[in-house]
């Protein structure tokens, strides 16, 4: 591909369905016109995460009609990033001080040939180059969300030591937390909630006893979907003794939720950290029947965590290897999506889709 070409590929959404679902399909699209100080990328490859799956299924009204916001592109056009054509970047998501800037979300994202990012996201250090060998599957698909488990992570880390691990949700992000908590402090008793082979049921008889049963200090990393987020917490809540820390990396709706600690309004607690901001972090302490609770979490990460999560993926070959599950071309990335989002399991060529890594394209 060249900067002059006028069309490019992309894996466009569809009008919503009458069950509020976007299928998405490979269209022509105009390749964007780059206002200055713009940087316009070639993308090479773009993972499929879990919010993307919720914007497909109705439950976020994210606009955009382009989704994707991780993966790993070579610069084009450079505008005022000072990078040199053909250098590989992957970029940072979340704007900490510019809600406007959501890629993927409400500014077109990465599951297209072409990929602009606007000159308030490249002065705000948002393009990360990453180094020649990264430009690959693994890494462009699980480093924004192993970045996002690493500050998690780190949020924790620094309020106790943990006796035992909570993982509530057996996704992409919660398998990759498991993996770093295991790297980290090995050793330490972990318990997996979720519908996987094995994760234990959340809605199973023998949680609560399991819950109840683990030793003091607990930390528990939420990383549902939004519907789960409020059931996951109100059940550590009830059942976990001693002290409890929550890191809910998992969305949920504004407003109060009801813990035996009182009414608290767990989506301030949780965008009080953002984009690696403040350091130390926000965490917020209550007092509950049975021990000191403890509520933390994040929106977006740093520069510095997407850094070490490409190091890691580059250097570790096993890290993740179990998460991303598929690897496809656009036009399959849409049968793949389709397929999913038309049936009721998670399943595409007899395995259970976790994360899939698009391949959009080679070095220009």
């Amino acid at each position: 591909m060249s900067a002059s070409t006028s069309t490019h590929r992309a894996l466009v959404r569809r009008p919503a369905d009458v069950e509020n679902r976007t299928l998405v399909e490979v269209a022509e699209v105009r390749t964007p016109r780059l206002d200055a100080g713009d940087v316009l990328l070639a993308m090479a490859f773009a993972g499929v995460c879990g919010t993307d799956w919720q914007i497909l299924r109705g439950l976020r009204d994210d606009p955009s009609p382009v989704l994707g916001h991780e993966g790993v592109g070579y610069v084009v056009e450079p505008g005022e990033s000072g990078l040199r054509p053909g250098t590989p970047v992957t970029v940072n998501p979340t704007h900490p001080r510019d809600p406007s800037f959501l890629l993927g979300h409400n500014l077109p994202g990465m599951w297209a040939e072409y990929c602009r990012i606007p000159a308030t996201a490249v002065r705000a250090g948002l393009i990360v180059p990453v180094p020649a060998d990264a430009g690959q599957p693994r890494v462009a698909a699980l480093a924004e969300p192993l970045a996002s488990a690493l500050y998690g992570v780190r949020v924790a880390r620094h309020a106790l030591r943990p006796a035992a691990l909570v993982v509530w949700g057996d996704g992409i992000v919660g398998r990759l937390a498991r993996e770093l908590w295991d790297r980290e402090l090995p050793g330490r008793r972990t318990l997996l909630v979720g519908r996987g082979a094995d994760a234990v049921d959340p809605d199973g008889a023998e949680l609560p006893r399991m819950l109840a049963q683990l030793p003091s200090p607990v930390v528990a990393v939420i990383a549902t979907p939004r519907t789960g987020t409020c059931g996951a917490l109100k059940a550590l809540d009830r059942h976990v003794p001693g002290t409890l820390l929550v890191d809910v990396h998992g969305g949920l709706p504004s407003g109060p939720v009801r813990l035996t600690a009182g009414d608290i309004d767990i989506a301030a607690v949780r965008a009080a950290n953002c984009g690696g901001e403040p350091w130390p972090p926000r965490i917020a302490a209550y007092t509950r029947p049975l021990g000191p609770l403890l509520l933390c979490g994040h929106r977006g990460v740093s520069g510095k965590h997407l850094r070490e999560a490409v190091e890691l993926l580059r250097t570790t070959a096993e890290l993740g290897e179990r998460v991303l599950t598929h690897e496809v071309t656009l036009a399959e990335a849409a049968d793949l999506i389709n397929t999913v989002l038309t049936s009721s399991a998670r399943r595409a060529d007899g395995r259970r889709v976790l994360k899939t890594a698009i391949r959009l394209g080679d070095r220009p």
